[in-house]
């Protein structure tokens, strides 16, 4: 008998996506730079976990739907982070704001 699959994949940002809280570690607004690497308002460049975007694309190709949930302050910079990585395409369903996680799940 085979295994059901998941409905949904949901990750957290902070330290599973990225290596750092993006609302006290690093400075929005964040932007590409001439290099093209992502920056933060300090000129930092800004990395994420190197394995994150196979992940992300193969879990996608699979046909299972992701979404993210984070509980920072930092929404704009959570968002253009997200966007800067490329991985808007793969997240149906973003959660972030401060707050308890649970209220992610519950709407």
């Amino acid at each position: 008998m085979a295994s059901a699959k998941p409905k949904l994949i949901v990750f957290d940002l902070d330290y599973t996506l990225w290596p750092y809280w993006c609302d006290t570690h690093i400075d929005a607004p964040f932007t590409r730079s001439s290099k093209g690497t992502v920056v933060d308002n300090s000129g930092r460049t800004v990395k994420h976990y190197p394995e994150v975007p196979e992940v992300l694309a193969d879990l996608h190709s699979q046909g299972y739907e992701l979404g993210v949930a984070s509980r920072t302050s930092e929404i704009p910079g959570a968002n253009q982070l997200i966007k800067l990585f490329g991985w808007d395409k793969y997240f149906s369903y973003k959660e972030i704001y401060p707050g308890c996680k649970i209220t992610h799940f519950k709407k």
